[in-house]
């Protein structure tokens, strides 16, 4: 049976239990319900004003989620804080304690730290986003996919590439179809006894002609180089941005090119290498 007397209850002196209990208030455990509570009813508003924000900015569903995160990040350590005040942890020992384990931390993190900041600064700037044709870290495709670690590239050969955010931020990137056209080039030559007026003529009537090829920019025919065997045009067009469309362009150019040049008779020479033989 346990014996109880004024000077203890059970194992515990009456002086300690007074002292355990009263530190533990009705106005603490209000205090510390409204602390949990509005952590709660701040990361909701949070996530409403960044979802609002997002929307209206053009933002993606990415973006959305990685601000959202980022926004619990950081209010449910601080409302954490406050908890541990209103219990009466001494501000300095918390402080301390909180400096020792971020420091841990970073060292341990700082590398998904990087891709993570990184992935949220990428989908805010947008510098690419999803669909478009990049070039990047020695890599060539198009994004699959922009999460808060890393970015998805599928490469033209049919590669999967998944690439750190830190690296492709940090870096110089390509993005090959940021604006909605680009100019492809065909070099073809021409012998030097050929009419350089003639043949240009005739390559400019080829791109004015080319499906592919757009009007505007208005496409161009120069005198690129003199080569060892011929004079080598460059004609050049535009056409939309994807990778395919380039493709396909600098194909009908070069198809159509050596058709209308042999029903002009202009000549596409081959090298030549003359061998003299000494007797």
């Amino acid at each position: 049976m346990v014996s109880m007397n004024k000077t203890s209850v059970g194992e515990v002196p009456v002086e300690e239990a007074g002292t355990l209990i009263s530190g533990l208030t009705v106005e603490t455990i209000v205090l510390a319900v409204a602390t949990i509570l509005g952590g709660y009813l701040l990361n909701k508003a949070s996530n409403i004003a960044i979802g609002e924000y997002i929307q209206h900015g053009g933002g993606d569903l990415h973006a959305k989620k990685s601000a959202k995160r980022l926004s619990a990040y950081i209010i449910y350590p601080l409302t954490f804080v406050t908890l541990l005040g209103v219990f009466g942890v001494p501000p300095s020992a918390l402080g301390a304690a909180i400096g020792l384990i971020g420091l841990g931390v970073s060292f341990a993190l700082q590398d998904i730290i990087a891709n993570f900041i990184s992935g949220i600064l990428i989908m805010i700037t947008r510098p690419f986003e999803i669909g478009d044709q990049v070039e990047a870290g020695g890599e060539e495709g198009t994004i699959k996919d922009i999460s808060t670690r890393a970015t998805e590239i599928k490469t033209y050969d049919g590669r999967k590439v998944i690439m750190p955010n830190s690296k492709l931020y940090s870096n110089q990137v390509v993005n090959k179809t940021g604006y909605s056209n680009r100019r492809f080039s065909v070099i073809v030559g021409i012998g030097y006894d050929d009419n350089i007026k003639e043949a240009k003529e005739v390559a400019e009537d080829v791109l004015e002609s080319a499906e592919s090829v757009e009007d505007d920019p208005s496409p161009q025919v120069l005198v690129d180089e003199l080569g060892g065997s011929s004079v080598n045009l460059k004609l050049r067009g535009w056409t939309d941005n994807g990778r395919s469309n380039i493709v396909a362009g600098a194909s009908e150019v070069s198809q159509l090119i050596k058709e209308e040049y042999d029903q002009a008779g202009i000549d596409i020479p081959y090298p030549i290498r003359t061998v003299y033989m000494q007797e």
